[in-house]
């Protein structure tokens, strides 16, 4: 069993999750916050699983049951509200940090048989980065993976008092540019085959 965590959806989402909260990224994530005020990622009325939503992190595999589905009712309701706490605890005093010595976040899952089974245990730590600067770890500790028979849970709706935008770092706008300039090239080649 200690050989299957993190399995492959778990790393999918840990370098996601990795990527999202170091550099240029996570420099993006506290301007955000500096500038709206926005505690999408540890408010007392927010949910993990919507934050992950707005940042677009999530298991890119498509398989049955969905890896992606399955995320989210990880975030939302299968972890307890003492490990939900744990996490945005973390999260906030790594990207609020008044010393300026946090310079990014990492994440890691891991088999522990010393964990109480069908339970989590969240470890936040400190990983030296170099001259006085560290990431902040949150390391989540279990004795197994999700049960096959969970289904998941659908992309989490806004939270309470969400403020806008919903994507904070801007991925919709992209996306929607992309479709744009498909429907401009289809509109050229239309009249291309026409002449």
């Amino acid at each position: 069993m200690g050989d299957a965590l993190p399995n492959g959806n778990d790393l999918d989402v840990i370098n996601q999750l990795n990527n999202k909260f170091t550099g240029s990224s996570f420099d993006a994530i506290r301007q955000f916050v500096a500038s709206t005020g926005d505690d999408f990622l540890w408010g007392n009325s927010r949910n993990l699983a919507r934050a992950s939503w707005r940042l677009g992190i999530w298991p890119t595999a498509t398989t049955t049951p969905s890896p992606k589905r399955r995320w989210f009712a990880f975030l939302g309701r299968i972890l307890s509200k003492t490990n939900r706490d744990d996490i945005k605890r973390a999260l906030k005093n790594a990207v609020l940090n008044n010393t300026g010595n946090v310079i990014g976040m990492q994440f890691w899952a891991q088999y522990d048989p010393n964990v109480a089974p069908n339970s989590y245990i969240v470890v936040v730590s400190d990983v030296p980065a170099g001259a006085g600067q560290i990431f902040r770890k949150i390391t989540i500790l279990t004795d197994h993976e999700i049960p096959s028979s969970e289904g998941g849970d659908p992309n989490p709706g806004p939270d309470n008092g969400e403020k806008s935008p919903i994507h904070p770092l801007g991925q919709k706008k992209a996306r929607k540019g992309k479709k744009k300039k498909t429907a401009k090239r289809t509109k050229k080649a239309s009249k291309s085959k026409r002449s």
